[in-house]
């Protein structure tokens, strides 16, 4: 038996290549056997990079694209490569894993993704087909409007459907006769040893430090940051959206790929950021962090930040969050928590591979 798993690794964004390395890694301890389906929906641009409908992303540096492929390469058992949907109905595999992240966002509806994350390709093969903490990624009315026509003609190709989000469950579980499991992240499906294997050991400055990381330019994140720094006295190792509004920067880590990024948070005091995995490895590595919200996109971290008992965590664009930061987490609670939502997504990944493995 063999599984094929189809996400968005082919983006250089350090969630979705990471989530891709934690599903292999969990199927791996699992013993099922599988590999990534090397999906890329367009040619490379001229920087390198595949387009992304993630427009709000500001673009890779050379030395990003350059580790993101090299993580991919080392890291990742990868299939042959695809380039859009031409050969797809030839993948030859006894179950199809769709997700995790933002597989199902509205904003790929009419792109050549959708005929591969809903899995049209497969028409009346008879094998199984799983959807792994698939995500919208939105709460915004009019993107639910657009999923809800979407989803209403997709979500029979599937036989297992787990979703990310709890909210995003409920209204998923609303479109289908079928279970709809809600499923952890499988950034948590792993513990913080599992991923000793990606760590460089390269990006301790020598001294302690924050570790700032934010997609957006938002003013209460700034401003954390920079006070923070202050009450503390450390100084700052950040990837943000504006390098000048950080008063006290060690350095910029914008070059960082996916295993510097995850060492960066696991060896900070504090994690400031605006990143939904970001946070996630922080809870890994229980380091004190605060979470800003983001535009159309704040569900993934609200959710996840109200299942875990730390709500009070996510913050809003110009909240100052420093008071917040410095409080102790209970982080033997929050594992607890953790810990039982893992294993029933556990359950469910055995189910959906039952009689397969």
């Amino acid at each position: 038996m063999k599984v094929g798993i189809l996400n968005v690794q082919w983006l250089n964004n350090y969630g979705s290549i990471l989530l891709a390395y934690c599903m292999q890694k969990k199927l791996d301890l699992l013993g099922i056997n599988n590999e990534i389906i090397d999906f890329r929906p367009h040619i490379p641009n001229a920087n390198g990079e595949i387009p992304s409908a993630h427009k709000e992303e500001k673009a890779s540096s050379h030395g990003k694209i350059e580790k993101c492929e090299e993580f991919r390469c080392q890291f990742m058992r990868r299939s042959a490569p695809l380039l859009g949907t031409e050969g797809a109905d030839k993948l030859d595999y006894d179950a199809f894993i769709v997700g995790s992240d933002t597989v199902w966002t509205p904003l790929r509806v009419k792109d050549v993704e959708a005929k591969m994350y809903y899995l049209d390709f497969l028409k009346d093969k008879d094998v199984r087909r799983i959807s792994w903490a698939a995500s919208i990624g939105s709460e915004e009315k009019s993107d639910l409007e657009i999923m809800r026509t979407h989803l209403l003609s997709h979500l029979n190709n599937f036989d297992f459907i787990s979703v990310r989000e709890r909210e995003t469950t409920a209204f998923v579980q609303t479109l289908t006769d079928k279970k709809v499991f809600n499923a952890i992240d499988p950034a948590l499906m792993l513990d913080k040893e599992d991923y000793d294997e990606i760590l460089p050991g390269t990006t301790y400055p020598g001294e302690k430090y924050i570790y700032a990381f934010l997609f957006d330019d938002l003013q209460g994140g700034y401003d954390t940051i920079n006070e923070l720094s202050e009450k503390t006295g450390l100084k700052v190792v950040g990837n943000v959206k504006n390098a000048k509004k950080v008063n006290n920067l060690l350095f910029a880590s914008d070059d960082d790929g996916p295993a510097e990024f995850v060492e960066r948070i696991m060896n900070a005091e504090y994690v400031i950021t605006d990143s939904y995995h970001a946070f996630i490895f922080a809870m890994i590595a229980r380091r004190p962090f605060v979470c800003y919200t983001r535009s159309r996109s704040g569900i993934r971290a609200r959710n996840l930040l109200e299942d875990m008992g730390l709500s009070e965590r996510f913050l809003l664009e110009n909240e100052n969050g420093t008071e917040i930061i410095l409080k102790k987490i209970d982080y033997d609670e929050v594992f607890r928590k953790k810990d039982a939502w893992r294993e029933k997504t556990e359950t469910f990944i055995k189910e959906a591979l039952h009689g397969l493995i």
